[in-house]
């Protein structure tokens, strides 16, 4: 059966939605000493809010050697939780919709970034084969950690998880976001997905945080990787627009938003003393994951190749330094 990949492996230096990654941990910064002490704890008192304590304790069980986060190589696993209340679904029983494991190579300066597909067919520990996303769905963002430490043979150092909630808050405290939408099959998919409540039209437009979030999750109209693209378009105005905030009231609104919705296992003090390492990065990779569909019983799976796999594995092992 012919394999497909869910993305093309580029290098160049630092990637525009690695920029992204960095922006927003620069967005800690920005913010602190934008508004002196007031903001900073704020900060400090929205990243208590949004700390979470994985079940394993601070370190992975795939740490041999005790792990310095100061020296050693690291993992971040981003995850983005696609949970909806109207069903009465908490973010622990979601599902997550988006999800990357980023590895950091502190000796040689670069990054390699790896997206996990939502539908892949893997060992859930405790529950069998099954997709990938629902992982997080059988146990939170701890079993989703165990499912991707043993897929890859690898520690995952860090977790981030955020609600769609929060992206779409934080772009109503922004006031909306500039986008320019260029695609019509992009249009008409979104006005199906919303029935009709959200209708988008061709070029610059101020995207308030409903359009925007239907903007970047949109599926059907096209491929995985438009559908990134479109997510960095809109994390990049985000990030644009931040630096400009000057009121404290718009940093209320937006850090608390981010306590509310952000949960993450690394301080702000860790947040902020990644930041010069990542900003320092000398290139990054995207490295993927390949495979076929697999449809038993009529239910949709990608089952990876497990070759490649196995060089994947090797790869970001290497990098780790484990």
């Amino acid at each position: 059966m012919e394999e497909r990949s869910q993305r093309r492996k580029k290098k160049r230096k630092l990637k525009k939605w690695v920029k992204v990654v960095a922006g927003l941990m620069a967005f800690l910064v920005i913010a602190a000493g934008s508004v002196g002490a007031y903001a900073f704890v704020k900060l400090n008192n929205a990243s208590k809010e949004a700390h979470v304590s994985l079940a394993r304790g601070e370190q992975s069980v795939k740490r041999i050697k005790e792990f310095d986060p100061g020296k050693d190589s690291f993992s971040v696993l981003l995850l983005g939780i696609d949970a909806r209340e109207k069903n009465g679904e908490t973010v622990d029983q979601a599902r997550s919709d988006a999800n990357v494991l980023v590895t950091f190579n502190r000796k040689e300066k670069t990054a390699k970034m790896l997206s996990i597909p939502r539908d892949a067919y893997v060992n859930i520990p405790g529950h069998g084969y099954d997709k990938f996303t629902h992982a997080h769905a059988y146990g939170g963002v701890d079993l989703t950690v165990k499912t991707v430490e043993e897929m890859l043979d690898i520690p995952v150092d860090y977790v981030v998880e955020s609600n769609f909630t929060a992206f779409e808050d934080v772009v109503n405290e922004l006031n909306g976001v500039k986008v320019t939408v260029k695609s019509d099959k992009v249009i008409q998919q979104i006005k199906k997905d919303t029935k009709g409540k959200v209708v988008l039209q061709k070029g610059t437009h101020t995207l308030d945080g409903e359009e925007a979030l239907a903007y970047v999750r949109t599926r059907k109209a096209d491929s995985d990787l438009l559908r990134g693209q479109r997510q960095m378009e809109v994390l990049s105005a985000i990030i644009d627009k931040s630096k400009s905030l000057s009121s404290i009231p718009a940093y209320d609104d937006i850090v608390d938003t981010m306590g509310q919705n952000l949960k993450m296992n690394l301080s702000l003090k860790d947040a902020i003393g990644l930041f010069p390492f990542i900003t320092s990065l000398k290139s990054v990779e995207s490295i993927q994951l390949t495979g076929y569909d697999y449809e038993p019983a009529g239910v949709y799976y990608f089952k990876l190749n497990q070759q490649k796999l196995q060089e994947v594995k090797k790869e970001l092992q290497n990098d780790l330094g484990v």
